[in-house]
């Protein structure tokens, strides 16, 4: 069976998404599928066309195993206009060279968000004449709005209806968090709907992965290391770890070390610059590749949040346990959740500085404490978010969703064709 992924992030970008699609299709080969891929030419977070590729033409190329078509499209670095523009143009330009870049799939696996890409789903669905599956890792418009993004009114309003037309007349759709699927089932019980969650390769990440060039990098201060490595945007309010560091006693030790690139990193950089935070140092983004060996060389990995998004939950946790690190967790909701319930560290509200205070100065302390959350961790990853077990999870949902829409489809062919009477003279 032929299964093509529509996105519009996918590697060599950096990011969850990127990390999460491009691990599952090679887990799907594994499982008997033949993956493609049709995406945007690289481009994030940056706003630029990667330097390798041509802006304005077309290129199929292999990512892994997987045969990748990517068009065109018009990047947007910031502002909101700019960014509908970028998503549509996306849109447009996969329904424009999608079916003469790739070959015509059994199946659509969709990534939302962008919303708007639903509309190059429909399209490539009618012209293939193959059903789609509608995988929400992001509930938009409403996280936007939470986000200060955008504000409710006739866009939202109209963007909730389109939000829920795409989900209708999906096959099914997949979210990778709970409470995004409970959102869906609200609103569109009709709608056959998964749980997909993110994941980890285990196998990726420990300590025998730590080597001198990832020690040369976090720095030679005495720790232990508190390390972020992600974006740095709006949504992981990341004033808070500066904040924290800022507030700190001198005889408390700890040091923290924010690798990333972003639309807030120069307003850390500023910050930690007229501050003056010794205890916080600022790292630009590394291959994805790297993340293993930095966080074995790390003691604590700090995920942080700025606010409640519904169903968001940082692909950071489940690498944190794979590594074995103890997550000090600023966040609330399902993402909080995860981390309690596997029992590998701390999450605080955001907002509440005193306890956020008081778990950085609990892990800080005491080594046979991280000791003891970082192998829970690592216990939850094998046990429950391994990718290999994610995918099989997916492969079984997507064949059975498959199997089901061919079955309709058999008996709308077998169905005698109505003849019209002739009218009453």
């Amino acid at each position: 069976m032929r299964l093509l992924i529509l996105t519009q992030y996918f590697p060599p970008e950096m990011g969850a998404p990127q990390v999460r699609l491009s691990e599952l299709g090679e887990q799907l080969i594994e499982l008997g599928w033949q993956v493609e891929c049709l995406t945007a030419l690289p481009n994030y977070p940056t706003g630029c066309v990667f330097p390798a590729y041509c802006p304005s033409q077309p290129v199929v190329e292999w990512v892994g195993r997987i045969r990748t078509g990517r068009v065109p499209l018009r990047p947007a670095k910031r502002g909101f206009v700019r960014r509908l523009r970028c998503y549509f143009s996306f849109a447009w330009s996969a329904i424009r060279f999608g079916p003469g870049l790739c070959q015509r799939p059994d199946l659509l696996w969709v990534e939302s968000p962008p919303l708007f890409i639903g509309f190059a789903a429909r399209r490539l669905s009618r012209v293939w004449q193959c059903p789609y599956v509608f995988n929400v890792s992001d509930l938009w418009p409403e996280s936007a709005i939470r986000m200060g993004v955008v504000k409710e009114g006739l866009i939202t309003r109209f963007s909730e209806k389109l939000e829920l037309g795409f989900y209708r007349r999906a096959l099914a759709v997949t979210g990778q968090s709970q409470e995004i699927i409970e959102s869906i089932r609200r609103r569109s019980p009709q709608t056959r709907t998964e749980v997909i969650t993110n994941g980890v390769n285990p196998v990726r990440f420990g300590r025998q992965t730590a080597d001198e060039a990832a020690r040369v990098m976090v720095g030679p201060e005495p720790g232990p290391l508190f390390v972020y490595a992600g974006l740095l945007g709006l949504a992981q309010g990341l004033d808070q770890i500066l904040d924290l560091a800022k507030s700190l006693p001198p005889d408390v030790p700890g040091r923290f070390v924010l690798v990333g690139d972003g639309p807030v990193r120069e307003h850390l950089a500023h910050r930690i610059r007229a501050e003056g935070l010794p205890r916080v140092k600022l790292m630009p983004a590394v291959a994805r590749e790297r993340i293993p060996s930095l966080l074995a060389v790390s003691d604590v990995a700090i995920i942080s949040l700025g606010m409640r998004i519904p169903g968001a939950v940082p692909s950071k946790i489940y690498e944190a346990m794979a590594a074995s690190l103890p997550i000090l967790l600023i966040a609330e909701g399902e993402a909080a959740m995860r981390v309690r319930e596997a029992q590998c560290g701390f999450a605080v509200p955001p907002g509440r500085v005193h306890e956020l205070r008081e778990a950085f100065t609990r892990l800080a302390v005491d080594p046979k404490l991280r000791q003891v959350l970082g192998v829970a961790g690592r216990k939850a990853a094998e046990a429950i978010y391994d990718r290999k077990r994610i995918g099989a999870r997916l492969d079984a949902f997507l064949r059975d969703c498959l199997q089901a829409w061919k079955g309709r489809a058999g008996q709308t062919r077998g169905r005698p064709l109505m003849r019209r009477s002739n009218p009453p003279l």
